[in-house]
């Protein structure tokens, strides 16, 4: 579509249609899985604007995207395509190092190629845009994303962050047309990697000095690089949070990084303006983002609450509006969905492409390149004429996929114990777990996972005293040590 077509049909759209453009929700809405009743019914998420609103998240596979897409744009007054869009941090199905493990590897092309093989996968399942790479400089090991950062490095985290938005993008701005190309989604900002004390979503304390020098060098090299999308944070800088900090996203986002891609919120974003101490209701937490230049809402509600009465009671202009909604539009023409709005979609693909031995040799190569020895003493590589004795509850784990590997399943996973015992030196390795991973029921913000049952005090014991045999017995040891990959993550600073 032109340029002068999107413009067109921007004008030919009617308020309510142009705001609920700027409503982001879950899947689970369009699927029956959700429905908006009290108070979310009576804050944004009507049926009316649940039926037109702009963009998807946490839905995947071909043909339920299809049927998405297919079932909305029939009712859609102006036909305009959903874009569905998907954390997929370091791989979809197929599952590579986590970012901090790329970082070890300093090989930034190597994820370039891990984020092309992710945007593949993506593609055939349905999604247009993935909520990563997150960039954010990161150097207090208390804070629980530390994974998902490359870093502490501004310089390398540029490389880094240059080279997965060319993974998921192309090299070239026009690319994302292209098949098995996804738009990135450049993460957070500001300066989220830096909360007090580690605490996730807590205040940050940067000297401008510091921010400039220090934590904004990454997201704009994932800017120049091409990303169409900028993630806000959800962490105040100089006592401003950032959803609603206009310093922040106007005049050093837009301005002097000349970001011109979409700004969309973290999950309710908009609405934790109001836990800040920031506003006093989501009316003003509408304004503020708003003018801040946050183009989408990502599950509050708040801009199909606010925003058409805001415009009619002249507290912010319509052009406001109409600015973020053609960002929106903009993309959706860029990726093509206008012409096709399934894109890549293919349940066939979908079987040949995640998964297969190609993308599972790549995630091999990256997960051996990111490997850090400290010191070789006579150790590597393994005798395979001694005895070697495997001790540790990651030995027999299926449970090494990391944080963040949402859509991950650990049934695709191969144990250590288990690619050991294939090997011809399978008959001189030793196997203990020493210790249980962890037991009972693991409760965090959010959800609640079940993991092992916890073993008694005498079954922990006898553990513990057959790996102490069995590592008296071998010649050498390898322990396979961890924490649980929900002990790390958002929400879980240490």
């Amino acid at each position: 579509m032109t340029e002068q077509k999107l413009q067109e049909l921007l004008q030919d759209m009617t308020l309510e249609e142009k705001v609920n453009q700027m409503l982001q929700l879950a899947g689970g809405f369009f699927t029956g899985d959700m429905v908006a009743m009290g108070p979310m019914a009576e804050k944004g998420f009507t049926q009316e604007n649940i039926s037109r609103a702009g963009s998807v998240l946490g839905a995947l596979g071909a043909e339920k995207l299809k049927k998405i897409q297919k079932d909305f744009m029939e009712k859609h007054p102006h036909k305009i395509p959903l874009l569905f869009m998907l954390d997929v941090i370091n791989g979809l199905k197929t599952i590579y190092p986590i970012p901090l493990g790329q970082g070890a590897t300093f090989e930034p092309e190597l994820s370039k190629r891990c984020a092309q093989m992710a945007a593949k996968e993506a593609a055939v399942s349905g999604l247009h845009v993935t909520f990563s790479p997150m960039v954010d400089l990161v150097r207090d090991a208390r804070w629980g994303r530390v994974m998902e950062s490359t870093g502490e490095d501004p310089y390398l985290n540029s490389l880094f962050a240059e080279a997965m938005v060319k993974g998921y993008q192309g090299d070239q701005s026009d690319d994302l047309r292209e098949p098995y190309r996804i738009a990135a989604c450049v993460k957070h900002f500001a300066g989220y990697g830096a909360p007090t004390a580690g605490r996730d979503y807590n205040t940050v304390e940067l000297s401008r000095h510091t921010l400039k020098e220090f934590y904004l060098p990454s997201y704009k090299a994932g800017i120049d690089a091409g990303a169409a999308l900028v993630m806000t944070s959800f962490n105040t800088i100089d006592g401003v949070p950032a959803t609603g900090n206009k310093w922040l996203m106007r005049d050093i986002l837009r301005e002097e990084m000349g970001f011109g891609g979409v700004l969309i919120s973290d999950w309710a974003a908009i609405e934790e303006i109001i836990y800040h101490g920031y506003c006093a209701d989501r009316k003003e937490a509408a304004v503020r983002a708003a003018k801040a230049g946050v183009d989408i809402d990502m599950m509050t509600g708040i801009y199909s609450e606010h925003l058409c009465n805001l415009v009619r009671e002249g507290e912010i202009p319509e052009a406001l509006v109409d600015e973020a909604v053609y960002r929106i539009l903009e993309l959706k023409n860029k990726l093509g969905l206008f012409e096709n709005p399934y894109k890549d979609a293919d349940a066939e693909k979908e079987k040949e492409v995640i998964l297969s031995s190609e993308h599972r040799e790549l995630a091999r190569e990256a997960a051996r390149k990111s490997f850090v020895l400290l010191k070789n003493e006579d150790i590597l590589p393994l005798d395979k004429g001694k005895k070697t004795a495997y001790i540790g509850p990651y030995v027999d784990n299926r449970n090494m996929i990391g944080s963040w590997s949402v859509v991950g399943e650990t049934k695709d996973v191969t144990t250590l114990k288990e690619a050991i015992q294939e090997r011809e030196d399978g008959e001189t390795a030793l196997f203990a777990s020493g210790c249980p991973l962890l037991g009972g029921e693991l409760k965090l913000e959010g959800f609640t996972e079940s993991v092992e049952e916890e073993p008694s005090a005498e079954e922990c014991e006898s553990m513990l005293a057959e790996a102490v045999k069995l590592a008296k017995e071998a010649d050498t040891v390898v322990l396979a040590l961890g924490e649980h990959r929900l002990q790390s993550g958002e929400a879980t600073s240490n």
